[in-house]
């Protein structure tokens, strides 16, 4: 949903200095073990919504030759997209979903609110500051499954996935069982209440990736609404209803010790950028008896 979605997050760029120090301790040391690590990334739903940085950006700075493929379906979005893109995002305007075909999308007052799902309005008429995700208009697109681009070779082996698209996040897993083989991890919007019509919800999610072999890992942020006509001091955002939340999945604990060491080593430094030093320290204690090797110290460093 619209609303603060890249304030919520943890950038690493506005870490205290001692959290930044931590970030590029890790980083040195995964980096001195393996020279050539570079993260694939999918960031679907690519709108932007503040100038800040996404938290996995970093990652792409420090390890040289990483990627990221973006998706936007909004023709004005694409072209800011397009017109500021780093050297290392590519920008593709599509609109992934389960299958190839033909869909209604639905254009909402606000862009980053738009669906391939028809807005619930009359749940959303409750609560305050939901108008712009009211109707705006309807055009037919055709919608693309992840697997569908990997057969094409657009990309490989994907790391990590950022998606945000309104309610169609189930659509695009479903399409990209294939395609999240070989994730690590993935951060989600995910709804609780159908703030579009008939859209699945965090538990139709949490079932599918649960199924695809990731464990839910937790929230960032916390959205919601207040209902009409009450309004609470903090603004929009400060509420007692929640309604949406940017869910984060890892691979199942219980599979790590089948990950390879490069593989252990990425999902360390995508939790410590996403504010999970637990689970780096887990993932760098693994590899660490994998290679005899002793990264775990540069995340305890004092």
């Amino acid at each position: 949903m619209a609303g603060g979605y890249a304030s919520r997050l943890y950038f690493v760029n506005d870490m205290l200095p001692s959290h930044l120090a931590q970030f590029v301790r890790v980083a040195f040391a995964v980096q001195s073990s393996f020279p050539d690590l570079t993260f694939e990334v999918l960031e679907i739903g690519a709108v932007p919504v503040s100038n800040r940085p996404e938290p996995f950006h970093p990652l792409l700075d420090t390890f040289p030759g990483s990627r990221v493929h973006a998706f936007e379906l909004d023709e004005k979005s694409f072209a800011v997209l397009e017109a500021h893109k780093r050297h290392d995002v590519t920008i593709h305007r599509a609109a992934i979903g389960a299958r190839r075909e033909r869909r209604t999308v639905h254009l909402t007052n606000l862009p980053v609110c738009t669906s391939l799902y028809h807005p619930n309005e009359s749940l959303l008429r409750h609560f305050n500051f939901l108008d712009v995700s009211y109707l705006r208009s309807k055009e037919t697109v055709e919608t693309v499954a992840l697997d569908d681009l990997l057969d094409e070779g657009l990309f490989s082996s994907i790391d990590f996935v950022k998606i945000d698209i309104q309610g169609a996040e189930l659509d695009a897993f479903v399409g990209g069982r294939r395609t999240l083989g070989a994730a690590l991890a993935l951060l989600t919007e995910v709804e609780f209440v159908p703030m579009y019509e008939d859209q699945p919800l965090f538990g139709d999610v949490d079932r599918e990736l649960r199924d695809q072999g990731f464990m839910f890992h937790k929230f960032i942020g916390m959205e919601g609404r207040t209902l009409r006509p009450v309004v609470f001091p903090g603004g929009p955002g400060d509420s007692s209803w929640h309604l949406w939340s940017d869910a984060m999945f890892v691979r199942d604990l219980s599979r790590w010790g089948d990950l390879d060491a490069r593989s252990l080593a990425k999902l360390a430094l995508l939790a410590l950028v996403y504010g999970s030093p637990d689970v780096t320290y887990r993932c760098l204690k693994l590899c660490d008896e994998r290679l005899g090797t002793d990264l775990v110290a540069s995340l305890v460093e004092a």
